[in-house]
């Protein structure tokens, strides 16, 4: 793993045109990346990307994360290239599997996500050095693809958004970086590093480096009362989602209960948000949230794990500046 740390901000799908205020004042106080995640049925990651690529000059522009189902590989090159014209050297490709639950509604197939994610990394690398590919694999194929412009940045930073053992290790052999998912707590942040460690340090990793991020659910402010209940309905909303989807070291790493995950699924099928479920432990677990001392003490946490990339996600009802400024304030001079 790299050793540097630098701070992140995630941004929820907001109008675009504030999306370039907060990235303009997360430049200005420091932060080393935003990250623009792609959830259904927001607005589109490479949209919203090219706001604060075209109005920063500094600050890296992260997608996090694009999956290779809802784009063929070639196209996640193609766009991306065009990205990197805005904001040379300045952007990184996130790459996963994607919400299944999203992509199952649009009758889309998402079969063998490991497969799928290796095979678009390799396509998409080759798209932006300049070839023309043709690629046959188990779950994409090209014939003699090639872009019609030459990008900019024609090696560039890919990470994965990875959750299972396996995959993890994959991102070891192939990736520059991890982006571990929101929900990420100290007891799967080492986990996750173990595996990548191992793998990366192995015969297919030839001892790369990659950096080790993290998106963590952010909700922090003196009224440390008022920012634990605010992070509720994003912990009820996230945790419902991953648990309708098959068993994920992300929650058993965490030591969290299955019949727990099972109701969280049961409650949200039935058009309920399951608030009421969201206990102290689960906000501890998952969550930088609380005062500013609280907050510090559960980021330490996480860093000592092993992350070197933490990416503050802001809670919807909070305004993105209050959490940008609310992290500058409270956390940078702590641990920067």
């Amino acid at each position: 793993m790299t050793g540097t740390l630098q701070f992140g901000i995630g941004f929820e799908n907001a109008d675009v045109r504030r999306q370039i205020e907060y990235a303009r004042l997360a430049e200005e106080l420091g932060f080393a990346a935003c990250w623009v995640p792609e959830d259904y049925f927001f607005r589109g990651a490479f949209t919203i990307a090219s706001a604060p690529a075209c109005s920063t000059s500094r600050i890296r522009i992260g997608l996090g994360v694009v999956n290779p189902f809802t784009r063929h590989p070639a196209l996640i090159g193609m766009e991306f290239a065009a990205l990197t014209e805005l904001a040379p050297a300045r952007t990184i490709l996130g790459i996963g599997a994607g919400v299944k639950v999203w992509i199952d509604q649009m009758g889309i197939g998402s079969p063998t996500p490991g497969a799928a994610i290796e095979e678009a990394v390799e396509v998409i690398r080759r798209l932006l050095r300049g070839e023309k590919v043709t690629f046959a694999g188990k779950v994409f194929q090209t014939d003699r693809v090639g872009l019609s412009f030459k990008s900019p940045q024609a090696e560039v930073p890919i990470y994965l958004g990875v959750l299972g053992a396996r995959n993890l290790a994959r991102a070891g052999r192939i990736a520059d970086g991890v982006m571990l998912s929101a929900l990420t707590s100290p007891a799967y942040a080492r986990f996750a590093a173990e595996k990548i460690h191992a793998a990366a340090q192995g015969a297919g990793g030839r001892g790369r480096k990659l950096e080790l991020g993290a998106f963590l659910l952010t909700s922090i402010s003196e009224d440390e009362r008022a920012a634990r209940e605010a992070i509720k309905p994003l912990l009820a909303v996230m945790i419902s989602l991953m648990a309708g989807q098959p068993p994920t070291p992300l929650f058993t790493v965490a030591g969290m209960d299955p019949d727990e995950l099972r109701r969280f699924a049961e409650t949200y099928a039935r058009g309920e948000l399951p608030v009421r479920l969201v206990t102290d432990s689960i906000i501890d677990t998952f969550a930088i949230a609380g005062g500013p001392d609280r907050c510090a003490a559960a980021l330490q946490k996480i860093l000592d794990a092993g992350v070197t990339h933490p990416v503050f996600f802001e809670t919807p009802g909070i305004p993105a500046e209050e959490t940008i400024r609310a992290v500058h304030k409270y956390l940078m001079p702590r641990f920067l």
